[in-house]
């Protein structure tokens, strides 16, 4: 039999459920977040293969896995909750003394280091009904996200948007030197030849790129007579304190990030030379750039975060 195209014939609330279930890739998980039993979950996929005329999730060894008629319809659905989602705030007074909203920031795991927790401390006060969610996916697939209002706010060294996004500068970054307290050659100040002599810890943001600040580095090097000594690459930035509080080993990060990771183990030196400042800009898609709530964030992060503090390595 053919599905019904009239929404009349369609329980709306299946459609919440196809969400989660698509999400969660299991139907315990499911229940859970929608707090349904089980069964009540069962029950509404039976409904739901009904009402689409496909099996749409297929038991396998790693969850439900969605069959590609699934694929499709969770697409067509994300853009209409999303549409959903603004008709809603739409109109709406915000008052961040009351309002309950949830946003969702697009941001680097060296980046949350250096705004969530200002941002947090300023929430608490100003706004302690307001809950930050951090997201750490593809670029691309964050382009999608905040083009759907999945994703409110993307802060950090971000390239190659689409055209749609909107992008405000909150400062200047520089990069500063991380090393040990006890280095036995390098002290208060790092020369241009302990740098280059030395062996250093590289890393890949999350969320962003620092490659041009890297390529800036390997041409310096190459004036210096030998490319640079890397004793590691890591896949992100966790653990890189920790590997420089026990090696001899040094490494170049945004230089708000080396201020948070100075202590009495590790010391934060400034470059011995000049490399070229990089925007930190927070982006949005211009779907959200008239919503009330949404301002009231930008406007509190660039209060925040605006080139008026700056790093205290000098």
């Amino acid at each position: 039999m053919k599905p019904s195209t009239d929404l009349r014939n369609v329980d709306l609330n299946l459609l919440h459920v196809f969400d989660v279930i698509y999400r969660t890739r299991n139907t315990t998980r499911a229940a859970e977040a929608l707090h349904l039993t089980q069964p009540a979950v069962s029950n509404a996929l039976r409904r739901l293969r009904v009402l689409f005329g496909d099996v749409l999730f297929v038991k396998t060894a790693s969850g439900m896995q969605p069959t590609p008629r699934a694929d499709g319809i969770a697409v067509l659905l994300e853009e209409g909750f999303a549409s959903l989602r603004l008709a809603i705030q739409a109109g709406q007074p915000f008052d961040s003394r009351t309002a309950t909203r949830v946003f969702h920031l697009y941001v680097s795991d060296i980046g949350q280091m250096v705004f969530v927790p200002s941002l947090a401390a300023h929430l608490s006060k100003v706004a302690p009904g307001i809950r930050l969610i951090t997201m750490n996916v593809p670029l691309d697939v964050a382009q999608q996200m905040m083009k759907l209002g999945q994703i409110d706010l993307a802060v950090g060294m971000l390239s190659g948007l689409h055209g749609d996004f909107i992008q405000q500068r909150l400062f200047h970054e520089t990069y500063a030197v991380l090393v040990r307290k006890k280095h036995p050659v390098i002290g208060a100040r790092i020369s241009a030849e302990q740098f280059f002599a030395a062996q250093h810890v590289t890393y890949t943001p999350t969320v962003g790129s620092h490659a041009r600040f890297e390529a800036e580095l390997d041409a310096l090097a190459i004036k210096q007579g030998a490319p640079r000594k890397l004793a590691l690459q890591l896949a992100h930035s966790s653990g890189i304190y920790k590997i420089i509080a026990s090696t001899d080993f040094i490494a170049c990060v945004p230089s708000r990030v080396a201020d948070a990771m100075s202590d009495r183990s590790v010391r934060a030196l400034p470059l011995p030379f000049e490399t070229t400042p990089l925007d930190i800009s927070q982006l949005w898609h211009e779907r959200c750039h008239r919503d009330e709530g949404h301002q009231w964030l930008r406007s509190l992060i660039f209060e925040v975060f605006h080139d008026n503090r700056k790093s205290a390595i000098k």
